[in-house]
Order: C-alpha cells, then sequence, then structure tokens
C-alpha cells in the first residue's frame, strides 16, 4: 500500500542506513494498511560524537526517533518526533516530542533531495541542539508555542511597555475589531487612569514561560504563580475587563513573557492571547454584579470556573515595530515612510500612487479631485464598484484607510485650478514635503506655473506624472526651489532634450504627436465623454509602480539646482527594445524684463553659446568689436515667460564694429525652420542678442530706434522682439533682457 513516493524514501533511506556504518539504524518500519496513510519508521541514532555544551539537550548515547514519512512525499514534508517526552521543555521541541526542523517548509525544504536532504537536516539539528546552538548569536530566537483555537486573530500594534520585577499589570485599548481580527492600540498600567471604550486585560512578565503554554486555566494560573504573580491580580484584571465589555463581547487576555529577540540580545515580549468566549464573560458579568463583601460569590464561581476550563488560544499577528521589521525597509519606497504629501488627481495614476504611498508609510496625504467615480473607470483605477458616484479623492482616501489606518488621509473635491488661486490654499498645499501632479491637465500645469513663478516662499519638490495614450510609456518631471518652471517648463524641456535624440522619436510621438491618428481623441462613450487614453489595470500599476520608485530615487538624493524628466516605456515588452532616457537640467539664467514684464528664463546652454560666440569675437575682432546673433525660443504671452533655448552666432551678412552690431538675415529663416521643425513648434525665432564690449547690458538709443522701425514695419509680423545684451566681457559677463511689443508703438 506504500506509494511511489513512500517506496522512493524507504530505498534512500536503506541507503543512507548501509553507509552509516551504525550510526543510524532502522529498528522497526510500519507500512500502511491504507491509501493515503503514512509509513512510520523507527530509527536509532548515535548521538554520542555530537560536541556537548551546557544548555544544549543533553542527549543519550543513543536516542529513538520516529520518522513518519507522508503518502505524498516529497511533496508534504515528514514528520520526526522523539520517542519519549524527555526534551519537551527545550526550544524547537513541540508537543513534548515533535522537532521543529524547518522554520518556512515552503521556502527550505527541498523535494529532488528526498529523504537524503531530510536526513542531512536531521543531523544538522541534533549537532546544534547539543551545542546550544539552536538559537546561535544574532539569529531570531524560536518563539513559544500556543496552539491556536480560535480562529479569532489578535493584532498589537504599539510597542509594550518596559517590564520592571515581578510583572506588569493593565489593559491594551481595543481600537479596531471584526469577525476575523482585534487590533490592540495603547498599553494602559492597571495603576493609571482607565480610559472609557472596550479593553483587553493585560499581564507582561520580565520572565519566561515554558517553551509550551499551558492548555488549561489552572496551569496557566500554576505557571504565573510560580513566577511571582498572584492568581488575585489576574482574577482582577480579568474582571475588569468583563465589567468595561458589552454583552455578547467576549474578553481577550493578553499574557507577555520576555522570550522575542536575536539570540545574544535583549529579550523583547512574546505575545500570547487568550480568549474567554462571550457566554462565560456574560456569566462573570452576572456574578461580579451579584457579588457582595459578605457573599463574595464572583471569587468563588472564579476559582470554581478555572479549576476545570481550557484556554482558548488565539494567533497573533505582530503589528508592533520594535518587533515587525518593514518588508520594504530597504526599498526606494522607503524614502515616503512619514512623509507629507499632496496628490494633484485620483484617477488612473492617482488612485494607484495613493495606495503604493499608504502602503509605504506616508505620514499624510492630501487628496485632491474634482470628479466623480463612474463605472467606466473600474477597468483601470482602484475603485470599487460600491464606490460608483462617490468623488474620487473622498473614495481614494477611503481606500487609503482600509491600506493603513495610520495614515492620515485628507479629501477635497475642489477645482484644482481654482484651488491654487487661493493664496491661504496653495499655502495649505505647499506645506507638504512633496507635491505629486497626477491630473496630466494643461490647465493644472499652467496654473503650477502661474501661482509659482511669483510665489516668494519656497516650493517642496513638485513631480508630475502622466501615461502615453495607450498606457504603454510615461513621462515623469521634477521641479525643485532652485530651479525655475514646474510641469508646464519641464514638459517643454523633455520635448526639445527628445527632439536632438535619433532614438528619442518614439517617445515624441507618443506625448507631442504629429500625426492625424494620434491627434484624434479617444471617447468611451458616445457623445460628450471626457477623451482619454486607451489601457489595462495592469499597464496603468506597472507604470505608475514605476513613476514611483523613481520619484523615490529622485527625492531621496535631490538636486538642488537640477530639475528632471524620465520617459518609461513598456513597449520593449513586445519589441525587445527599451528606449527609456532620464534627463537633468541645471537652472536657467532668469532675466526680468522691466518693460513689459516678462520672465525671460535663457538655458546654461544658451549663455554657454552666446559666450563662445563673444570669445571668438574678442579673439578674431578684438575686444572692442560688438557681436551677437539669433535667439531662439518661445513665449508665453498668459504666463509672461520667455524661453530662450538656442542660440546662433551673427549671420554672415551681420556688421559688426566697436559702435554698433547690424545683424544679418541671411539663413535664419532657414534655422528657424529647421528648430521650428525639428522641435515640433518650441523652439523658434523670438530675438536677437548682442555685447556691450566693456560697458553695462543696457538698451542704447541705436537700440531703442531699432527696436521701433522694426514692429512698425510690414516686413517684420511677429508680435514682440527679444532684445539681450550682454556687457563687460566673456569672462565677466553682465547680461539683460527687454521685451518689446508691437502694441508699445501703436497709437
Amino acid at each position: 500500500m506504500k506509494s511511489d513516493g513512500q517506496a522512493w524514501a524507504l530505498a534512500q533511506l536503506a541507503e543512507i542506513v548501509q553507509a552509516s556504518s551504525g550510526s543510524l539504524e532502522v529498528i522497526d518500519t510500519v507500512e500502511p494498511s491504507e491509501d493515503g496513510e503514512a509509513v512510520v519508521v523507527s530509527l536509532s541514532v548515535d548521538c554520542s560524537g555530537y560536541p556537548r555544551k551546557p544548555g544544549g539537550i543533553p542527549f543519550r548515547t543513543r536516542e529513538r526517533l520516529l520518522l513518519k514519512i507522508p503518502a505524498n512525499f516529497p511533496l508534504e514534508v515528514p514528520r520526526l518526533d522523539f520517542a519519549h517526552k524527555r526534551y519537551g521543555d527545550f526550544s524547537h521541541v513541540q508537543w513534548g516530542s515533535y522537532i521543529c526542523l524547518y522554520q518556512a517548509t515552503d521556502s527550505e525544504w527541498q523535494p529532488e533531495d528526498g529523504l537524503f536532504g531530510y536526513m542531512q537536516r536531521i543531523d544538522d539539528w541534533l549537532r546544534a541542539a547539543a551545542a546550544d546552538e539552536l538559537d546561535p548569536a544574532g539569529m531570531p530566537l524560536h518563539p513559544p508555542v500556543t496552539y491556536a483555537v480560535s480562529s479569532l486573530k489578535i493584532v498589537p500594534t504599539q510597542n509594550t511597555p518596559v517590564v520592571e520585577p515581578p510583572f506588569w499589570a493593565g489593559y491594551a485599548k481595543i481600537i479596531r475589531e471584526n469577525e476575523n481580527r482585534i487590533e490592540l492600540g495603547e498599553w494602559i498600567e492597571s495603576q493609571g487612569t482607565i480610559p472609557d471604550g472596550r479593553l483587553a486585560a493585560a499581564v507582561l512578565l520580565p520572565t519566561g514561560m515554558p517553551h509550551e503554554y499551558p492548555k488549561s486555566v489552572s496551569e496557566l494560573l500554576d505557571e504565573l504563580k510560580a513566577r511571582d504573580l498572584p492568581i488575585m491580580v489576574i482574577r482582577l484584571m480579568i474582571q475588569l475587563g468583563v465589567l468595561r465589555g458589552e454583552s455578547g463581547q467576549p474578553l481577550i487576555f493578553i499574557l507577555g513573557a520576555a522570550m522575542r529577540g536575536i539570540a545574544g540580545g535583549p529579550r523583547l515580549q512574546h505575545l500570547a492571547a487568550w480568549r474567554i468566549d462571550a457566554q462565560r464573560v456574560d456569566e462573570m458579568r452576572e456574578a461580579i454584579r451579584a457579588s457582595t463583601s459578605d457573599d463574595p460569590s464572583d471569587v468563588t464561581e472564579f476559582y470554581e470556573w478555572a479549576a476545570k476550563a481550557t484556554i482558548e488560544w488565539c494567533s497573533i499577528l505582530e503589528d508592533r515595530p520594535e518587533i515587525v521589521t518593514r518588508r520594504d525597509a530597504e526599498s526606494a519606497s522607503a524614502w515616503w515612510a512619514g512623509r507629507h504629501v499632496v496628490l494633484l488627481g485620483c484617477g488612473a495614476i492617482g488612485s494607484a500612487v495613493a495606495m503604493l504611498l499608504a502602503r509605504a508609510g506616508v505620514a499624510k496625504l492630501q487628496l485632491y479631485d474634482k470628479d466623480v467615480v463612474k463605472p467606466g473607470v473600474l477597468v483601470r483605477q482602484l475603485f470599487d464598484r460600491y464606490q460608483i458616484g462617490a468623488n474620487k479623492a473622498k473614495a481614494t482616501a477611503q481606500n487609503i484607510r482600509y491600506a493603513n489606518y495610520g495614515v492620515e488621509a485628507l479629501s477635497s473635491p475642489a477645482d484644482i485650478v481654482r484651488l491654487l488661486e487661493v493664496p491661504e490654499r496653495r499655502a495649505d498645499i505647499l506645506a507638504a514635503d512633496v507635491i505629486i501632479n497626477a491630473t496630466a491637465s494643461t490647465m493644472v500645469a499652467t496654473s503650477l506655473e502661474k501661482q509659482f513663478r511669483t510665489w516668494p516662499k519656497a516650493h517642496p519638490p513638485i513631480v508630475s506624472m502622466a501615461l502615453g495614450h495607450k498606457a504603454d510609456q510615461g513621462l515623469m518631471t521634477m521641479a525643485v526651489q532652485g530651479v525655475p518652471g514646474i510641469t508646464l517648463d519641464l514638459d517643454r524641456r523633455a520635448k526639445i532634450a527628445l527632439s536632438n535624440l535619433a532614438k528619442g522619436k518614439h517617445v515624441l510621438d507618443e506625448f507631442w504627436p504629429v500625426s492625424p491618428d494620434r491627434t484624434r481623441l479617444f471617447q468611451p462613450e458616445p457623445g460628450c465623454s471626457s477623451p482619454t487614453f486607451r489601457g489595462s489595470a495592469a499597464d496603468v500599476m506597472a507604470l505608475s509602480a514605476l513613476m514611483t520608485n523613481v520619484a523615490s530615487r529622485w527625492l531621496a538624493s535631490p538636486s538642488l539646482v537640477a530639475a528632471r524628466a524620465r520617459s518609461f516605456d513598456l513597449t520593449g515588452q513586445r519589441t525587445g527594445a527599451l528606449n527609456e532616457f532620464e534627463f537633468e537640467w541645471p537652472t536657467d539664467i532668469v532675466l526680468v524684463d522691466g518693460r513689459n514684464g516678462y520672465q525671460i528664463r535663457v538655458t546654461q546652454a544658451a549663455l554657454a553659446g552666446m559666450r563662445a560666440w563673444m570669445r571668438r569675437s574678442e579673439r578674431v575682432n578684438g575686444r572692442r568689436v560688438e557681436t551677437g546673433g539669433i535667439l531662439f525660443g518661445h513665449a508665453d504671452e498668459f504666463l509672461k515667460i520667455l524661453w530662450v533655448d538656442e542660440i546662433s552666432g551673427p549671420p554672415p551678412d551681420s556688421l559688426q564694429s566697436p559702435t554698433a552690431f547690424v545683424c544679418g538675415t541671411a539663413g535664419v529663416s532657414e534655422m528657424n525652420t529647421e528648430k521650428t521643425r525639428r522641435t515640433r513648434k518650441s523652439v523658434a525665432f523670438v530675438g536677437m542678442w548682442h555685447t556691450h564690449p566693456g560697458g553695462i547690458p543696457l538698451p542704447s538709443n541705436t537700440d531703442y530706434g531699432a527696436m521701433a522701425n522694426l514692429l512698425t514695419s510690414k516686413e517684420f509680423q511677429a508680435k514682440r522682439f527679444l532684445m539681450i545684451i550682454i556687457g563687460a566681457d566673456s569672462s565677466r559677463p553682465l547680461i539683460s533682457g527687454t521685451v518689446f511689443e508691437r502694441a508699445d508703438y501703436q497709437q
């Protein structure tokens, strides 16, 4: 009736016995009488050769072991017991005889090794047990054992108090509970003020308990009494807990012992939980209420019950910081722990990022979104069907609390653009450690640029995330205080940077398309539904997680003088070619236009180009001759920002002298066409630069006259013209910018 696996195991065992030269003997083998039963093998093991140390298990010369091989071996691990219970008080020996060989069989047991691997594990265990090395220094102690009877799980969430001899008695506040679990919060000493609400009685010991906890109340009380804990204390703690509960509710009794920690280190409290069922609690309550000083029936009744009652132990699911090491402690997401984050937009990206941050342990999340949950978004946004019709920010806050009740989740249905216009609300947002813009809204991007351009105080890093139209590409930027510009500015920089890369075209085509089939918007519902992208929850989660991890890295090592952008690509899973790009830009030179109120942002590359032409002119023409060239960039009339991204030297038909620079026009149209086409209209002609060698960078009468002639002529059609003047010399340049508007010259 042996299974194939059992037959294989016995064949391996025979090989091991033959090779052991008598150190391992098979005394008896009981084969199964029915299918599915275990094979039981009685073994005799020579333990005389194992080195002995004080504290180790005092093995006899030969020990009898019982090996039970399951029918579906090796897909089920065998069981090993001593044939006696002499070593039941030692750790790693349970039920008096069971030998605990593995901490995690799912990961440690290798089926392909069969009984060869199992017997090697037995040899290692016996050797370590004899030498008192089952709990080696630096390794976690094997915790004591309680055999859970109740399906109720107890979750302690706060560190236990320091326990001074002979014991600590008090309560743990019950902060949340349902049919599956009870969560414990604050620990309250019995002599202190006892708060309102439901409590679990608790006793914590500065010493240990037996490795296996008692199964009966009387045995437990005997163990506690032996540790100088009066039974009267246990009774009073239980009775007060009974009185603080309501009818029909069980009582939880927490027992702690100093048996957790790392071998060789300090001992922490190992917690066990005893559930007293609701019926028994109600009986106790009635007895307490009926008791009088002349007739203390509750005391008598307690001892009568304790003499015969069994203990209903519960499983403990640890959530104490002193016990649990976060599983993400060494990940990029660890940066978010304890942070205050503002999240603008709770849609596809926002609802995903919010949950990632909640699980990463943020302290506070401020959520903003004006839209409601619609049925169609459930395909890829992290909402449930019962949340349809709810505000997205409010629904996201609710989901966060389910994931991590410790996060302060605040929600607002306010329109983000209008909210940013209110200084008090803007200041509230800026109090965060980081702002994440997950709206993909050009209006929000423009509003951020407008409001923070002149904001007198520092702003936190602002991370912006967007997805492509099939959710297989992503784009993220991060603005920091030392660099002018937020989302709109950095998106534009990324576009220009990608336009200069031969392999960047696929990202350009995704986020700044020119093809007619890409400019048509996808509307999931006929009529006036909001256009959106196509993509699954898996795609959205993958990109959102990637962007969040990279943002974590950026924030952990911030650059105070550089802005960043990065593209993300899932298309490589299909094509085999992963094309992702990361950019970093130093801060611009910011000039203030005193004439029309523009902020002029000159890239470091553009300034370096002008200085290079100045040095060339100084070498070729002398240090007193003026030089100059053409400026290319973009002007935003609403934001009053003018960008200068690229420059040229003097066109070939320019005139240069110590008194003037007359900029030519030869080749300018061709340069403008090339830049406009290459950058998809992000860079075009915006004006001219020239030098005042050894002088100050202010427009001369000649400059003013030239502007008047240019902006009143019919040949020049632009609305404005930027003039940048560089004074002093190339080594110590002084720079100014002035924006001349055609409207300035209209009568």
